[in-house]
């Protein structure tokens, strides 16, 4: 049963345009790249920080702007007070103007563009990692980032030396340099290195979701895959697991890609060989066609040919050129780190070097570009628009391999990937789930249901890992007749929260129309009584924790929308958590506590300031 808390709400609205105490701005691309971004900075002073942004530059007249959010994750870490705006829903291809408001005033106007939608739009990415202690290097990468204006950047780790706070203070605030003076942020997508002393590094400095940080993410409708891996994780167990079984359910994906920290094949003499990474990863690259690898760790330059894992008499290394099926694994660092020698080449090298460089990646649906960029003379180099990203910037040198300024790789499978599409009609409608003591059963019915057709059902209990339950064969083509589907699923984790999803998938493999449902059931113990207080549009939560944990408070209007969401690492103990709830209209609401993957609810009394 659920428990409404009323609360009676007095809004206090102003405005300013001095400027607020916010700095150390960065995006990431956490979920759908399309529809979705993650804005962070560090909250120097003032309190009650919101988020206004549009499709439209309205500056700092924050009235203007239609849509506003609040933090929902705050934390403290590596000295700086980081915030974190999960924004979602929003529009493929276009660009998005903010501004972060509290209480001292209003930052500065920045934008972020979400990526495109369409397999058939090109992407620019800027790679590489290793930027930990030389700070003119890594000043200069950076630099390069906001000349070039690519879609995204893809980090493979080691971003301070010693992952302490002042480094991470530098690192963010050289990190600006990749924002030109028209405030355009590029997202990163964030891979842990060695100098990452724990994964806690990376999630709290760019709000990764997943805790182990091995994750994938999906770009421009199926064109492209990006696996980021761990490699300061057991490369076998969970992780290769969990590598297999994603890779193998997107083999309609054009491209794949993977970035991780260590190579498997250092080239050079100074690091050693990580043949667990060769042994686990390098035969499901080679299985599951993961054309592209990118690895840092080694200070330097490299290109392969296209390879695969072998253990054949014939193997340099473990590998073997493979043209036709091979990965080409590209890297190895050099963002702004000591530069070691490339002293170790193998017979399936390509190219190596020693300086100072980023790797530029234009990938279409029928090949991809890789190009290497020194980065010491990025002041000569010119700047690119949105117009014109996949064009060569005036004053641009790059390494030539072969006598070549870039390799081509070219997609063999592009006419399978991409038949001529037809417009899907299919609907899933009337998903539900009934829930027993022993079991829940899903339901769903679909019209329009296309030849071919079958069913993925997936559970998670944090809906980033998905596991399959099963895999159902459609009934067949149909035009507005309803067909309807079962799945008993006996695995239900009792006193939890379980999100089940159904994926209707089409004969090439393409995802054509999804179905979620969610589980809510409460937990039978209750950490403590939850009472609310309201003052100057704040709602006081006092929480006694018993362990250090993360939780989440969520609060839903009588219609069961998400209009408030907030997470907190908080320490054992007890606290009073200030909530800002400024911007709610007066009404009735559904407060939740989500802690351990339970929820807690309680019935809560609040008065307006000053009455009664």
């Amino acid at each position: 049963m659920r428990i409404l808390i009323y609360i009676c709400l007095c809004i206090i609205a102003f405005t300013s345009v001095s400027n607020a105490r916010t700095d150390r701005f960065r995006c990431i691309i956490r979920d759908n790249p399309a529809t979705s971004m993650v804005i962070g900075w560090n909250q120097v002073s003032g309190s009650n920080p919101i988020v206004y942004y549009d499709t439209k530059d309205h500056g700092q007249s924050i009235s203007n702007y239609g849509y506003s959010a609040y933090p929902q994750r705050t934390i403290h870490a590596k000295g700086m007070h980081n915030h974190y705006v999960r924004l979602n829903g929003l529009k493929p291809n276009t660009v998005y103007y903010f501004v972060v408001q509290d209480d001292d005033g209003t930052s500065s106007r920045y934008w972020f563009q979400t990526l495109p939608d369409d397999h058939n739009e090109r992407l620019s990415i800027v790679a590489g990692g290793d930027s930990r202690n030389y700070r003119i290097g890594r000043q200069n990468a950076n630099r390069m980032v906001a000349r070039l204006r690519p879609h995204f950047v893809m980090f493979a780790g080691d971003m301070t030396g010693g992952d302490t706070e002042r480094e991470w203070k530098e690192w963010m605030l050289d990190w600006q340099l990749t924002i030109p003076k028209d405030g355009r942020i590029t997202p990163i997508v964030p891979a842990r290195g060695n100098h990452e002393f724990s994964n806690r590094s990376i999630i709290d400095m760019f709000d990764v979701k997943t805790p182990d940080i091995y994750y994938g993410l999906t770009f421009a409708r199926g064109l492209l895959r990006v696996y980021t891996l761990n490699s300061m994780m057991p490369s076998s167990g969970a992780q290769k697991e969990w590598l297999a079984n994603d890779l193998k359910e997107n083999q309609d994906i054009a491209w794949r890609f993977a970035q991780y920290h260590h190579p498997m094949r250092p080239h050079t003499r100074r690091k050693s060989e990580h043949e667990y990474l060769r042994r686990y990863w390098g035969p499901l690259f080679h299985q599951y066609k993961v054309q592209l690898a990118l690895e840092c760790d080694s200070h330097m330059a490299k290109v392969t040919w296209p390879i695969r894992a072998s253990n054949d008499k014939e193997s340099d290394e473990g590998f073997v050129r493979d043209d036709a099926n091979g990965t080409v694994f590209i890297g190895e660092g050099g963002w702004g780190a000591p530069l070691r020698d490339a002293d170790d080449s193998k017979s399936w090298t390509r190219a190596i070097g020693s300086f100072n460089q980023v790797k530029w990646i234009i990938v279409g649906l029928s090949k991809i570009e890789i190009r290497t960029l020194p980065t010491d003379n990025v002041q000569d180099i010119g700047y690119l628009t949105d117009n014109n990203r996949y064009n060569k910037p005036a004053g641009l040198t790059m390494w030539k391999i072969g006598g070549q300024e870039k390799v081509d790789l070219f997609n063999r499978n592009v006419n399978a990937f991409a038949p001529q599409e037809r417009a899907s009609l299919m609907e899933i409608n009337s998903a539900l789930a009934e829930t027993t003591e022993e079991s829940v059963e899903l339901k769903w019915e679909t019209i329009y249901e296309e030849e071919f057709t079958k069913f993925r059902v997936q559970s998670s209990t944090d809906r980033v890992f998905w596991k399959t339950l099963a895999t159902l064969k459609g009934q067949g083509e149909s035009e507005d007749k309803a067909q309807y589907y079962n799945h008993i699923d006996k695995s239900i984790n009792r006193g939890g929260k379980i999100y089940y999803r159904i994926v209707a998938i089409d004969v090439l493999g393409r995802e054509r129309v999804q179905a979620s449902i969610e589980i809510r059931s409460v937990g039978n113990e209750l950490m403590e009584t939850l009472q609310t207080t309201l003052s100057s549009g704040r709602l006081i939560v006092p929480v006694v924790m018993p362990y250090d944990e993360q939780i989440t408070i969520d609060i839903l209007d009588i219609n069961r929308r998400l209009v408030f969401r907030r997470a907190l690492d908080l320490p054992k103990g007890q606290h009073r958590l200030p909530l800002n709830v400024k911007h709610l209209p007066v009404g009735s609401y559904l407060l939740e506590l989500n802690y351990r993957n339970k929820i807690f609810k309680k019935n809560v009394k609040v008065a307006i300031p000053g009455g009664d």
